[in-house]
């Protein structure tokens, strides 16, 4: 008998666990073929572009950093150097115009009065050497014309050296300024003068370079240094005084030059009057 018990209870759990199991299987089974019906939505290029802008429109702006503006350096008169007084000024320039345009002045001169008969070849040469000799290859070799020489001047910039001989010739450019305000008074006075397109601006160029002239006095004028528009251009330059033997030793030339500089002195044609 209780071997017979035994065994019926071994057959009511094994129908229990039967039981039990089923429903577990069954339930995996509905799982998985409820994932398989199930479709996943892949989303379209559209949308796949929206989303692409929305992250894009997410991401914050860089921040622009404000740029510095650089404080501008006042150019100032350099140390060691002491400044030229009027008398100084005046008198290189009226040596540099001498020895620039003397020569070519008669000429023009000549030529005027002669009707354009008289052969001054030569003169008009070497009237437009000395121009190059004086403004180009003295500066040059120098730092210095043959009026600086003579009146013991130089030019200076704001860090004690020679400014470029471009700058000598420029500063000399008010002669050719009234040479060409004069070519284009001529022009437009006389009746047989052509105006085509070549002519109209041979006359605005003559023109303009006249205008440096009052346009250089106007920049001085309004200029919280007083520069004019050359010196502005080449950072500021000023007149200063120069050292014997400065610029070139040796050089007989250049001896001959600073004789003449002590024979002015001795006159007193380069100090002020009170």
């Amino acid at each position: 008998m209780g071997l017979l018990e035994k065994a019926g209870n071994t057959q009511t759990e094994d129908k229990k666990t039967t039981t039990v199991v089923k429903p577990a299987k069954k339930a995996a089974k509905v799982n998985e073929a409820a994932a398989k019906s199930v479709k996943v939505d892949e989303p379209t290029p559209k949308e796949s572009k929206k989303a692409a802008k929305a992250k894009k429109a997410k991401k914050p702006k860089k921040t622009k950093t404000p740029k510095v503006r650089k404080e501008r350096v006042i150019k100032e008169f350099p140390e060691g150097f002491d400044e030229v007084n009027k008398a100084r000024a005046w008198f290189r320039t009226l040596v540099d115009l001498a020895v620039n345009f003397s020569l070519f002045s008669f000429y023009l001169l000549t030529n005027i009065v002669a009707g354009g008969a008289s052969d001054l070849t030569y003169v008009l040469i070497l009237s437009l050497i000395l121009p190059i000799f004086n403004l180009v290859f003295m500066p040059y070799k120098t730092g210095r014309t043959v009026g600086q020489w003579i009146t013991t001047t130089r030019y200076v910039n704001s860090r004690g050296k020679n400014p470029p001989f471009l700058y000598h010739l420029l500063k000399s450019s008010p002669v050719i300024s009234y040479l060409s305000g004069a070519g284009a008074f001529l022009v437009l006075i006389s009746a047989s003068t052509e105006w085509t397109n070549g002519m109209i601006g041979v006359v605005v160029t003559l023109l303009f370079i006249f205008l440096l002239v009052p346009g250089d006095w106007l920049f001085k004028k309004f200029h919280h240094q007083s520069f004019g528009i050359w010196e502005f251009l080449f950072g500021g330059v000023w007149n200063a005084r120069a050292q014997k033997g400065e610029g070139g030793t040796g050089n007989r030339l250049f001896q001959r030059l600073e004789s003449l500089s002590d024979y002015t002195e001795s006159k007193g044609w380069l100090e002020d009057k009170e």
